[in-house]
């Protein structure tokens, strides 16, 4: 891990108050996520309920056993319908004042600088061999501008990939610019990063490969109960 701490701001902006929401792969990519949980890996569910015209079964209506494979969809579409609200219709905004990452099915955050404990700017999180191919490493790229509070609680995390790296940009200027200390990291592990600021990385972030084994395993147990209950 390198790291250096940087308080000089970068260069001005002309427009003093800067909105940023996810770029066209991010909402195609969001979308076709949504679409893969939704249809693909559920798609035994779906058949199964079509092709059988399963709605004229008594026991959909009688049956909690019976009723509980189309239940579980349910709950896959709205989780879906809300993850891909969350990522569409989110934007944030800086100025000089603080910043404000707004969007429907999320909490609004906001604070003003003067709140903001501490700035760290990852260049670069190893994350396995070939993770930094094609990683955009030019000055005010980052993977991650992680914006804590005093108690290194992670107020909002800016993405390069998310956000972009004017996005980046906007929250170091002003971030420096009000004084705010921002530590520049140019290489760093994820466990380092969990141990350097352990408050700043969600839970997807922190667990990543526990988190895509309990989706399996969901999905797994799922199609098998459709099997089970509803058979082909």
């Amino acid at each position: 891990m390198t790291s250096s701490t940087d308080a000089t701001p970068l260069p001005d902006d002309d427009r003093p108050t800067r909105t940023f929401g996810p770029p066209a792969p991010v909402v195609f990519g969001t979308l076709g996520v949504a679409l893969v949980f939704v249809i693909v890996l559920e798609f035994l569910v779906i058949i199964s309920f079509v092709g059988q015209r399963l709605w004229t079964v008594p026991a959909l209506r009688d049956s909690f056993l019976f009723q509980l494979p189309l239940l579980l969809w349910a709950l896959v579409v709205i989780a879906s319908v809300v993850g891909v609200l969350r990522v569409l219709t989110a934007w944030l905004q800086v100025d000089s004042d603080g910043f404000t990452l707004r969007g429907l099915a999320r909490r609004t955050r906001s604070a003003r600088w003067d709140e903001v404990g501490g700035v760290l700017a990852v260049r670069a999180i190893e994350r396995g061999a070939g993770s930094d191919e094609g990683l955009d490493l030019s000055e005010t790229a980052y993977d991650g501008v992680y914006l804590l509070d005093a108690e290194g609680h992670r107020l909002v995390a800016v993405s390069n990939r998310f956000f972009g790296p004017r996005a980046q940009e906007a929250c170091l200027r002003h971030a420096a610019a009000a004084g705010v200390r921002i530590d520049r990291i140019d290489a760093i592990s994820p466990a380092e990063l969990r141990r350097q600021a352990p408050r700043a990385l969600g839970v997807v972030d922190r667990h990543p490969t526990l988190v895509a084994l309990c989706l399996a395993v969901f999905y797994i147990g799922h199609n098998v109960l459709t099997f089970a209950v509803w058979g082909l």
